[in-house]
């Protein structure tokens, strides 16, 4: 089964560290920060015969091209070594290992496949960092409550190569580096297995920390295959994201009738009032700033700009956290009664036909702006991660195009329209239903009636770009007597 990576903060105990330890650490992660920008500059100057742009037009960095350019070679066969390379980074950095020279090739792949370039106005990584790929150059230790042991019982050591050169031999000392591990660090640890960390250094508090990866690997109690959870009727639940009302979910069970218990808003009053409130602070901000009349206050007014920014950053932030904790405790109550399916539409293309030029649909700059400012992707990586780690199967997490599924009648099929907002009225079968709850409920048909058309036998999800084959949804054919009226 698929597993999510986590990321877990610790903070390294810096009271606790010596001068040594400190003036160690800082000279191995700013070397390292060094080595990665020099790559991401090799890498740059050299990107027409290391690079390979695919079909979906990202750029692909070819490692062992790189190589080639940046590394010699002494333990190989004489037709594969290299003593002589146009960048040689074991002369320009001696006292760095071959693995800490791939690991931060690694990290400056990364960061230039993610679009960060070369500048010479300003450093390209502005905090310091070092990140370790496998468990082979770090070491986790938890030492017993028996030892006597004042500074405290965790520990992590990375690999200190600085002065490997210098005695001449083959083995690497360790930096231990004591840790502030709490009760929730033990916890989160148990549940996943640490497969690399990374250090930064926080300039705001003089302060190390480190960054574990874990992969966390979901439950294995979960009924996942289709012969184990065929006891329970299937279901389909359709979820319909939104600006104005940011969900609406639609259930379809067996029994052909729609009630309260199958449908569900996800909508708090809360947060559009406090979204408005501070969208008209930030506006008028932004006014006063971008006029010269405030004379001697700009800079007063761009640094409380920074501070609303950065506080309507956060609280949007922990607002989309709950707002997906709540679809899935919604989610979690149905699976317990029903074999679950969950298809969400994917607003990918919504942004097009919604400008002002002519030959589009109108729409004021109000609206364009709040469409813009929709982080739909956020939303559903956060879902479908969340209900990976409660045990639900990757197939049992659709994201389907939902193009067409808000102005059609989700009960004869045909194209509406809105008289009114919110609201969708058919002419031809005098049906009228809410907007969001027509969407939800079309993706859900619009899912069934894909497992229906002939010569098709695989399904993609347009988040993820995966294809699952139509075996995985035999069950929800058992559903097919909501297509019947369409």
């Amino acid at each position: 089964m698929e597993g999510v990576v986590k990321t877990l903060k610790v903070r390294i105990k810096n009271e606790v560290l010596t001068t040594r330890k400190k003036l160690r650490l800082r000279r191995i992660t700013g070397r390292d920060t060094r080595i990665i920008e020099k790559y991401v500059r090799i890498i740059h100057h050299n990107r027409r015969k290391i690079c390979i742009r695919t079909k979906k037009g990202k750029i692909r960095v070819h490692r062992g091209k790189l190589d080639e350019l940046t590394l010699t070679t002494s333990k190989v066969k004489e037709e594969e070594m290299r003593t002589t390379v146009p960048h040689d980074l074991k002369k320009m950095f001696p006292y760095c290992s071959h693995n800490e020279f791939q690991e931060c090739r690694d990290i400056a792949v990364q960061l230039y496949e993610q679009g960060y370039r070369p500048s010479s106005k300003r450093p390209l990584i502005k905090r310091v960092r070092r990140q370790l790929i496998n468990g082979k150059r770090f070491i986790l230790v938890h030492l017993p409550k028996e030892k006597n042991n004042t500074l405290t019982r965790w520990w992590v050591g990375i690999r200190d190569s600085l002065d490997t050169w210098k005695r001449n031999t083959p083995y690497h000392q360790k930096l231990w580096l004591p840790l502030e591990i709490s009760t929730f660090h033990q916890k989160e640890l148990k549940k996943g297995q640490v497969k690399s960390l990374e250090l930064r250094y926080k300039h705001s508090t003089r302060e190390w920390w480190v960054y574990f990866q874990l992969k966390v690997l979901p439950p294995s109690s979960f009924l996942s295959d289709n012969s184990s959870s065929s006891s329970l009727p299937p279901a389909v639940l359709g979820i319909d994201l939104g600006i104005n009302i940011p969900g609406a979910g639609v259930l379809l069970a067996p029994k052909k009738k729609l009630t309260i218990k199958e449908i569900k808003f996800w909508y708090t009053k809360q947060w559009n009032k406090f979204n408005h409130r501070y969208k008209l602070k930030l506006s008028r901000l932004q006014r006063k700033a971008a006029l010269n009349d405030q004379s001697g206050k700009k800079h007063q007014i761009y640094r409380f700009l920074g501070y609303l920014r950065r506080r309507y950053r956060n609280v949007k932030r922990a607002y989309i956290h709950q707002f997906v904790s709540d679809i899935v405790r919604t989610i979690e109550s149905y699976a317990q009664v029903y074999d679950l399916f969950v298809v969400v539409g994917y607003p990918k293309n919504v942004r097009k036909g919604k400008g002002k030029e002519k030959g589009k649909s109108k729409s004021t700059r109000y609206f364009r702006r709040k469409l813009h400012q929709w982080n739909y992707a956020h939303v559903l990586g956060l879902l479908r991660r969340a209900l990976i780690l409660r045990g639900f199967a990757p197939h049992r997490i659709l994201i389907i195009d939902e193009r067409g599924t808000s102005s059609h009648c989700s009960r004869c099929g045909k194209e509406v329209s809105r008289p009114v907002r919110g609201l969708v009225s058919c002419p031809s079968c005098n049906y009228t239903f809410h907007s969001d709850l027509t969407g939800a409920r079309n993706i859900a048909l619009k899912f069934l009636s894909h497992l229906f058309r002939p010569r098709v036998t695989t399904i993609t999800d347009y988040f993820t770009g995966q294809k699952f084959s139509l075996t995985h949804y035999t069950v929800c054919r058992g559903l097919s007597h909501w297509l019947q009226s369409q």
